[in-house]
């Protein structure tokens, strides 16, 4: 993989994480007022933003595989932990625990290596 293309695919995976970590943000709030009904779906604006931003995530997602080499992008999901973990702290109120940050700490180390192997330092 050449190194213009897997900036490239970096840059869309991260911001698809961001997307698919807002859509769940805002699934979250849609789900606290979740009625079963047709009307009552389709009115539910949180709901409505949640699925159109995993669709922008989606089409990042595609993007980034375009790109990317899927062992080298598809890693970089967990990003989206991290994202969660924080968008609930400042959108929902969430605690963000020292295990918490812990976890975020091994989730960093964790993409951090495979991004540096995925420049074949390995070898």
């Amino acid at each position: 993989m050449k190194k213009d293309n897997k900036s490239n695919a970096l840059v869309f995976i991260i911001v698809c994480t961001l997307f698919t970590s807002l859509g769940q943000i805002f699934w979250k709030k849609g789900a606290d007022n979740l009625v079963l009904d047709l009307f009552s779906l389709i009115t539910n604006w949180n709901l409505i933003l949640g699925f159109v931003f995993y669709a922008l995530g989606l089409i990042l997602l595609v993007k980034a595989l375009k790109y990317g080499d899927l062992s080298f992008v598809y890693p970089f999901i967990s990003l989206s932990f991290i994202w969660v973990g924080l968008l609930s702290y400042f959108f929902l109120n969430e605690p963000i625990t020292l295990f918490k940050w812990i976890a975020i700490g091994v989730i960093v180390i964790g993409v951090g290596l495979i991004g540096y192997g995925g420049d074949n330092h390995a070898n």
